[in-house]
This record gives structure tokens, C-alpha cells and sequence, in this order.
């Protein structure tokens, strides 16, 4: 069925499975959105990985083609998120509740529903994940910041569901999720490794001085100077965890 055997067929399998998905997704464009927004759909589509690949992982609509302005291309943009193929995460500045309060919404970042999905359409190797090749360093934190989107989209009730991100220009830092949790906004970091340190973090800290501050990394649960380690493969059940462990 898949053009493979034994072994080969093995290692390839997921990514023949995810690159179907993805074009069967492109497919639909085609059938269910207005036909002008179609080949923005693809555009958009497309160039996802890329945007995740840079630095600070801002959308920005000039980037996507040559005179690109955002009241051409936010229609096919929205229709991606409502039909939940991508999540949007808003900048947020002054922190407050709700976060869709003070959320900039000329400002945000986007990410793919599924992180295997992501790695196909980068076209990054299974191998090259597994193995942490240096010559996917530069997806690295993107795939992990991904992952975390996609898992808080899914959270229940006040946690779940809208994506908001800290930055402070004038402090240049930037803290990759807010969370709500119990009521109280915190700062979450994503990072790839087992690294904890995070000078934006530390800004954030300074200035609202919130009862807890997330991380998750590869490290095991940890709580050290009001700041608690969620491991990546718990992220999910993060409200959980709270609540069982008392820290909130």
C-alpha cells in the first residue's frame, strides 16, 4: 500500500501517513473555502514551518508573498482556525484578566494542530528528531513550543482553548505562554532541553511578580524558588497536577 517493505517501509511509514493527511487537508481547501481565499489557504499553509523556524516565530504578513497585506490574507487565515488546523497565540503586553483584553492582535504567532504534522511538513527526517541531529537545532525549539500549543488548545474550561504569549519590547524579552490557572495568570517557558534558565522569565518575575512561574522541559516535576517544572510529557494534565499537588 505504501511502496515499502520490511525495515524501510517501517522507518518511512509515518511520514508516508502524515504527508497523505497533509495534502488531503490541502485538497479540502479547495472544496469547503471561498475560492478566493483558496490558493491563500495554500500560502499560509505552507509557510507555517517557517515562520516557527525564526527566532521570535512572529506571523508577519508581508513575509508570505510579494505586497502581502494582512486584510488580503486574514480571511484565510481565520478559516484555518476555525476549521482548527492552526492555533493563533496573541502578544500580550500589560497582564490582566481576561488576557483578550489586552491581547495585540496585530501581533501573534502560529502553529500547526499536530507536531508530527509539523515535522512532514518541514520534511524532517523521523531519524533526525530521534537523533537530535545538529542540523535540526534550528527546529528544535520550535517543535517543543509547538507541542505545548497544541497540548494547552485542548485544556479544559478557563485553561484551554486561546493561546496568549508575554513580550516586553522595551525589555526585549519575551515568556513563549500565559496560562490560567485557578484564577491567576502565569508565565509558562517551553524549552527543548534540560536548560532551566530563562532571562525572560526572570523580567517577567520583576515586574508582576506572579505566586508561580511554569516551565516545562525534560526534567521531572520540580518546585525551586517559586518556580515549578511541568515535564513536557505531563503538560497536558497540568491543571491536575496542581490541583493534586497543592500548588495552587
Amino acid at each position: 500500500m505504501y511502496g515499502c517493505l520490511g525495515d524501510n517501509c517501517i522507518r518511512h511509514l509515518p511520514t508516508t501517513v502524515q504527508r497523505n493527511i497533509l495534502n488531503t487537508y490541502a485538497l479540502d481547501f479547495a472544496k469547503h473555502a471561498a475560492r478566493e481565499d483558496v490558493p491563500r489557504l495554500g500560502i499560509i499553509w505552507d509557510s507555517v514551518p517557517t515562520y516557527l523556524a525564526r527566532e521570535n516565530k512572529k506571523f508577519i504578513f508581508s513575509a508570505l508573498a510579494k505586497g502581502a497585506r494582512s486584510r488580503d490574507y486574514e480571511s484565510a487565515l481565520q478559516w484555518l482556525a476555525d476549521a482548527n488546523l492552526i492555533h493563533r497565540s496573541y502578544a500580550v503586553e500589560h497582564v490582566q484578566l481576561p488576557m483578550a483584553g489586552a491581547a495585540d492582535r496585530n501581533a501573534f504567532k502560529v502553529f500547526l494542530l499536530d507536531v508530527g504534522l509539523l515535522a512532514a511538513q518541514a520534511r524532517i527526517p523521523v531519524e533526525a528528531v530521534v537523533r537530535g541531529d545538529d542540523l535540526f537545532s534550528t527546529y528544535r525549539g520550535a517543535f517543543v513550543e509547538n507541542y505545548v500549543a497544541q497540548q494547552l488548545s485542548a485544556l479544559p474550561g478557563e485553561e484551554g482553548g486561546r493561546l496568549y504569549y508575554w513580550r516586553s519590547q522595551s525589555r526585549k524579552a519575551e515568556v513563549d505562554f500565559l496560562v490560567t490557572l485557578n484564577g491567576m495568570v502565569l508565565p509558562l517557558e517551553a524549552k527543548a532541553g534540560v536548560n532551566p534558565k530563562s532571562k525572560s522569565l526572570g523580567v517577567y518575575r520583576e515586574r508582576f511578580n506572579p505566586k508561580l512561574s511554569l516551565r516545562t522541559t525534560l526534567l521531572n516535576l520540580k518546585q525551586q524558588d517559586r518556580i515549578v517544572n511541568i515535564p513536557l510529557y505531563a503538560i497536558g494534565v497540568m491543571p491536575r497536577i496542581a490541583k493534586l499537588t497543592g500548588l495552587l
